[in-house]
């Protein structure tokens, strides 16, 4: 109930600050950097730390390996787009990890499902990072070189926790962390998520047809990939997992990031309205494993 509560407060926060006025529209970006830093990266900092066998990985890495799946499928079909929109658009057809799995994930499993989407979410840091510079270097809105370190945060926080994780174990309180970390992310991630789908700049994008079909077949190859994992997955927690990643919410990230840098994508607007419809068989799914 705390998560779904934290989803409904968030929303409702979107949508009142991007109505306090064009200062805050303004200042949007500053809003998206500090939550990167607060919740993703602390999120996959913990998780690399918190590890306690190889072996944990092994789902996690198969899951987050859709990333660079979409990723590769978008670059070789991008057509006239940059590089760094067709990454854009490949983050927009996958998984929502940080701000969808992970909290409903907890509700259904439990810590040992919170554990795997957590791992999962930050060994997506890898493929995003691909993402990230390749918006930052075609973005239509020049980025400060000083503001690369906290985009690629989530990157740098999984560095360092794996490093911590060979020094020695990590305190037991880190658990906590995990464990408050999915209402944390279903309230922010969903204010900021309606805040920049009503933003001004994401309003007045066209939308193409072609950008459904083109959303369409990216969010059937991210079906295509994780579903499997699913059926043959070695346990409750992770086949739960890998069902809200391929039939779940859209992310989150993309929308924010359009605002962000300056791009006006037809897909990132056709994929943060229509990929809610998937959401309810995911649950269906979810419910019957």
């Amino acid at each position: 109930m705390l998560t779904i509560a934290a989803y409904a407060f968030g929303a409702l926060i979107g949508i009142g600050v991007t109505r306090a006025g064009p200062r805050v529209q303004r200042d949007w970006p500053i809003y998206l950097r500090a939550q990167l830093l607060v919740t993703a990266a602390t999120v996959g900092f913990f998780a690399a730390w918190g590890l306690t066998a190889p072996r944990e990985l092994a789902g996690p890495f198969l899951i987050a390996g859709v990333g660079w799946v979409l990723l590769a499928a978008a670059v070789l079909a991008r057509r006239k787009a940059s590089l760094g929109e067709a990454a854009l658009e490949a983050w927009a057809a996958g998984p929502n990890g940080a701000f969808w799995a992970l909290p409903v994930a907890g509700i259904w499993a439990g810590s040992p499902a919170i554990m795997i989407a957590a791992l999962a979410n930050a060994l997506f840091a890898a493929p995003n990072a691909v993402c990230i510079h390749l918006m930052r270097r075609d973005a239509p809105v020049r980025q400060r070189h000083r503001t690369s370190w906290v985009d690629q945060s989530a990157l740098l926080a999984l560095a360092v926790g794996l490093l911590l994780h060979f020094a020695g174990p990590a305190p037991r309180w880190s658990h906590v962390v995990l464990g408050v970390s999915g209402p944390v992310l279903a309230f922010t991630g969903a204010a900021l998520f309606i805040g920049s789908v009503i933003h001004p700049h994401n309003l007045t994008v066209d939308r193409a047809t072609s950008s459904i079909f083109r959303w369409l077949w990216l969010s059937a190859l991210r079906a295509a990939y994780l579903l499997p994992i699913a059926l043959f997955a070695s346990s409750r927690p992770l086949q739960i997992v890998a069902v809200l990643c391929a039939l779940g919410a859209p992310a989150f990230n993309p929308i924010q990031q359009a605002v962000l840098y300056g791009y006006r994508s037809s897909v990132v607007n056709t994929a943060v309205r229509w990929g809610w419809l998937a959401l309810p068989l995911g649950l269906a799914v979810t419910w019957l494993a």
